[in-house]
């Protein structure tokens, strides 16, 4: 395990994303979440459904975004087309973690960007 936080409070964030079903134009909703990070994978996890399940060594680590708009927040934004057949738009996960700087470190080491996406 590199770096982990369970029980953060968080919003689920989505810009026009169209998926098999799915619909949201602009969608915001509360989570209680965990992200961990081990030498070989990348979890989030939101009420007990994986969210983010990714290697460290996948190329799509780099269609993450990773940013601290204050201290204690922690956002991971992508497009969810580049994660998901049949999905566009943007997702967001914020979180409140006092670890949001050393996640955002620790993901751009392995290849996150900075920043959100767009």
């Amino acid at each position: 395990m590199v770096l982990s936080d369970e029980g953060m409070a968080g919003v689920f964030v989505t810009q026009k994303v169209r998926g098999p079903g799915k619909r949201y134009r602009h969608r915001k909703e509360g989570f209680s979440g965990c992200l961990a990070i081990t030498k070989v994978r990348v979890i989030c996890c939101t009420f007990g459904k994986r969210q983010i399940n990714i290697a460290v060594d996948d190329a799509r680590m780099a269609h993450l975004f990773v940013d601290t708009p204050e201290d204690t927040k922690l956002s991971i934004s992508f497009e969810s087309s580049n994660f998901r057949d049949g999905w566009e738009g943007v997702i967001e996960f914020r979180f409140n973690t006092e670890k949001a700087n050393p996640f955002r470190d620790t993901l751009v080491r392995f290849g996150a960007q900075p920043g959100t996406a767009t």
